[in-house]
């Protein structure tokens, strides 16, 4: 007979608690073991197989949502696209990059949508610009503007956006400039002064809108400018200008006017597109290991009216940068406009045959077309040459010993007229 077992609800044999039983009687192998199996009022408990085909499912789905969360984190969070003012340009022609701590990755988008390149090279000073830049460019003429170069009217304003600066002798020892400007339009230039014969006959070369105040008068038609500047066809006299009383200025040095305000009123007279100039050579700057070393050099326009040396020039080459500073007078030369020191990427020491007119005003002769000496220049190096102009509207051309055509560095030139006569250039350091 099968043994009867009672079990509790704690599952430990006890005589005290009476329940109803359930017996489940099997073949006993081992019988000081019970093969009987009693549950109180349950059945038994049946676990069911793993489906094995929901598991493997489980663990893809899983490496799935994984990967694409890796991949966007990864792969679009963490390499996002360079914004604009990190991309900045090689001093190299035509060429974009980006900052060496950047991932190449990350250099390979921007290179997929490269910016439009500077193709387009400036007639005037050899600057680089976009096709589109450079259309709406040709819709304008060049402006020369004659200012002031008198102590009484420094600092001068805008000479830092001209593309290129004549200076040279006028009365008295003094020097002024006639600033060309095209490829930017400062809001305000001056001290604008009175223009003499012979920078009309350097500005012809650009058929610009003229910007002056006043001109020299005489019967001598060398000397002229009044009435050779009304009968210039491709000299566009722009009377445009204010009086600014700044507390600092007082007349005649308080003229001033505006390149985008000649451009203005040019459409008015359709004086508005760019006129047939031609261009100079122009090259890239010269590697770090290939320039001259730093260097001063001093322009004295007048040797023998002085004026305390007001209106010497000092050019000192920063080999770094390859740029030459300016002082005048012996102080920093700066534009008003901008609070920086005057530059210039290339300067030419043009020498020219200077005389008196003999009238009344000390009026100076110079003799601007033919041809004479010169010395460029730029890289931290001075190349002699010679320059050539063949009529007034022709282009100034500069040569250097062997008779090739000088190539200037993209950038500001300023051309120093020194006299043959009262002139002098020198390397100080």
């Amino acid at each position: 007979m099968p043994k009867e077992i009672n079990i509790s609800d704690k599952g430990k044999p006890t005589e005290e608690i009476k329940t109803e039983t359930l017996i489940v009687e099997q073949p006993s192998i081992n019988p000081k073991k019970p093969d009987k199996e009693i549950i109180k009022n349950k059945p038994p408990k049946v676990t069911k197989p793993i489906n094995k085909n929901f598991l493997i499912f489980g663990i893809v789905a899983f490496l799935v949502v994984s990967g694409i969360a890796l991949f966007f984190y990864f792969g679009i969070y963490k390499v996002r696209p360079i914004s604009p003012e990190s991309v900045v340009p090689f001093s190299e022609d035509f060429v974009s990059s980006v900052k060496g701590s950047q991932k190449y990755s990350t250099i390979l988008k921007v290179l997929d949508n490269p910016s439009e390149p500077r193709t387009e090279v400036s007639p005037l000073n050899g600057l680089l610009f976009t096709k589109k830049e450079m259309a709406e460019m040709l819709k304008r003429r060049p402006v020369a503007v004659m200012s002031s170069n008198h102590v009484d009217a420094r600092p001068l304003s805008g000479l830092s956006s001209s593309d290129i600066v004549i200076e040279a002798n006028v009365e008295g020892g003094i020097t002024r400039h006639m600033a060309i400007y095209w490829s930017e339009a400062p809001e305000r230039v001056g001290s604008v002064r009175s223009v003499r014969q012979y920078y009309l006959e350097w500005a012809s070369e650009y058929s610009p809108l003229f910007i002056r105040v006043g001109c020299a008068s005489s019967t001598d038609s060398r000397i002229n400018a009044c009435g050779n500047i009304r009968l210039y066809d491709n000299v566009k006299d722009i009377d445009i200008f204010w009086r600014w009383n700044d507390g600092r200025r007082y007349a005649p040095h308080n003229a001033y006017s505006s390149v985008t305000s000649a451009w203005e009123k040019a459409e008015k007279y359709n004086w508005d597109s760019f006129p047939d100039v031609k261009s100079w050579s122009f090259k890239r700057d010269a590697d770090l290991d290939q320039r001259g070393e730093n260097m001063v050099a001093q322009v004295t326009f007048h040797t023998a009216l002085r004026n305390s040396g007001d209106y010497d020039v000092l050019w000192t080459y920063d080999k770094t940068t390859n740029t030459y500073f300016r002082k005048v007078g012996g102080q920093v030369d700066i534009d008003q406009e901008t609070n920086k020191q005057l530059t210039a990427k290339n300067i030419v020491i043009q020498n020219v045959k200077m005389v008196y007119s003999g009238d009344s005003k000390g009026h100076m002769i110079i003799t601007t077309i033919g041809q004479g000496d010169a010395k460029f220049l730029f890289d931290g190096k001075i190349t002699e040459g010679t320059w050539k102009k063949d009529s007034r509207n022709s282009r100034t051309m500069y040569y250097d010993s062997s008779g090739k055509e000088i190539q200037f560095n993209r950038g500001r030139i300023w051309i120093e007229m020194v006299s043959l006569s009262y002139g002098k250039f020198a390397i100080i350091e």
